[in-house]
Order: C-alpha cells, then sequence, then structure tokens
C-alpha cells in the first residue's frame, strides 16, 4: 500500500474530458493538447484544491463516493479545468514540446539563486469569517506583479470554493551574486473581491543564496501569510477601531 492523493486522478480524468470536449467543438482559442499541456494543465488545478489523502482499499472507495455526491467540489474542478487550459493554450513555456524541464539553468548548478518558499494563504468575509470563493490575488515585487517559477502557477491568481479562500505562489528565483547572501525581500499582496473594499498586504522574507544541482527548483518549503479578511464596501472595518481617550479627543 502507498499514500495516494485522490484528487491526482480525479482531476486528471476531468482534463482529459475537458480537452476532448473542446477539441470535438473545434473551438478556436485551444492551440494544443499534447501531454505537456495537460500536465500543465492538471498542475495548474491541483495546486488551487485540497488533496484527499488514503492508503487502503477501503478509504479509497469511500472518498471516491464522497467525490461523486460532492457536487460543488465537481463544479470548481471544473471551472479550474477551463481557467487552466485557457490561461495554457494563451501563454505556453519556451520549451514547450520538449521534456517537462523548465529550470535547466537554475539547476545546473553554476549559478547561485535565492530561492523562496512558496507562499499561501486563505481569505474571508471579515463580516461572516466564511472564505471567499470569489477574490482575486496578486502577488507584487518591486511595485510589479511577481513572476513565476513556471505556468502551473498563475499570478493574479483566484479563489473558489474548492479551495475555502486558499492561494498560492511560487515565486521564481532571483540570480545571486555569490552564495551564502543573505537578503530581505518586500513583497506585497493585493487582493480584490466583488463588493468588497481592496485591501493590501506587505511583508517581508529573509533569504539566504543556494547553488542547486540535479534538483527540482521548486521550493520544498513554504511560508504561511497570516488570514486576510475583506470587508463590504463603505463598511468600517473594526479592527481599524480602537478606543480614544478625552485627552486625544481634546487634543
Amino acid at each position: 500500500m502507498k499514500v495516494t492523493n485522490l484528487m491526482e486522478d480525479y482531476v486528471r480524468a476531468h482534463v482529459d474530458d475537458m480537452y476532448e470536449r473542446l477539441k470535438a467543438e473545434n473551438v478556436s482559442w485551444l492551440t494544443c493538447d499534447c501531454e505537456n499541456c495537460r500536465m500543465d494543465t492538471e498542475c495548474y488545478v491541483l495546486n488551487r484544491i485540497p488533496p484527499k489523502y488514503t492508503i487502503s482499499g477501503r478509504g479509497v472507495n469511500h472518498a471516491q463516493s464522497e467525490l461523486e455526491t460532492a457536487k460543488q467540489v465537481m463544479a470548481d474542478v471544473d471551472t479550474l479545468v477551463m481557467d487552466g487550459i485557457r490561461i495554457i493554450s494563451g501563454s505556453k513555456r519556451p520549451n514547450h514540446g520538449s521534456s517537462y524541464t523548465s529550470d535547466a539553468e537554475i539547476v545546473s548548478g553554476k549559478y547561485p539563486y535565492f530561492f523562496f518558499p512558496i507562499f499561501s494563504g486563505a481569505v474571508y468575509d471579515g463580516t461572516t469569517f466564511e472564505s471567499l470563493s470569489n477574490a482575486q490575488i496578486t502577488i507584487l515585487y518591486n511595485g510589479k506583479p511577481a513572476k513565476m517559477l513556471d505556468s502551473t502557477w498563475q499570478n493574479p491568481c483566484n479563489t473558489f470554493k474548492a479551495t475555502e479562500g486558499g492561494y498560492s505562489f511560487c515565486v521564481e528565483p532571483e540570480k545571486a551574486k555569490k552564495e551564502g547572501l543573505a537578503k530581505d525581500f518586500s513583497f506585497e499582496l493585493l487582493i480584490r473581491a466583488p463588493g468588497y473594499d481592496t485591501i493590501n498586504y506587505a511583508f517581508s522574507v529573509p533569504v539566504v543564496s543556494k547553488i542547486l544541482k540535479g534538483a527540482s527548483a521548486r521550493p520544498d518549503y513554504s511560508l504561511k501569510i497570516q488570514d486576510l479578511f475583506l470587508f463590504p464596501e463603505g463598511m468600517v472595518n473594526p479592527m481599524e477601531r480602537y478606543p480614544v481617550s478625552d485627552d486625544e479627543k481634546s487634543k
């Protein structure tokens, strides 16, 4: 027996089915349906939904039964699959059509890089504390949308019901002058959602440059961003209110 994420097979089947349906309909914007494009789409979806692990045959059967009846999860996966296909079709990797190795230079061992953690977090309604399924989050670096490691990560990204307001980013590593160099990097999150006030959240992360050789450029650790809350437009954020003393009022 082994640990299995049932969502992988579930998503793979939905990706293949959607590609076949789009091909049958001969949609004009579908530019390719090769194995690499399908893998990119699978990664796009899997990075945005919670996993569902099991190790036993009974667990597999039970979990599959749950998936078949989870209509909202199925709808969210279908939406993510369609989003992924559109994005992958419109922005192929430079080495499209070759083997799945977009980080060849980074892992060559020739140059040191600052490798950022995977940034992840969740967005909630500040009045109900329920997760927001229609928020758009953009991570900014030096005032501009940060470039992602590869096309399986999107910036900006959207939240869905299946992700419970969750989001994640994998920022492309930055080349360093030497190995072992410590530096603080500043990022900013821009969060928008229909009917809510837009918010900005700034944070910094210390990183030490290193050289990789023969390993994946994908980070092996993550940084959890504090929960972020959006409030309906025009509503005063109660977290920003505080009692004012008589002395302060008289100033």
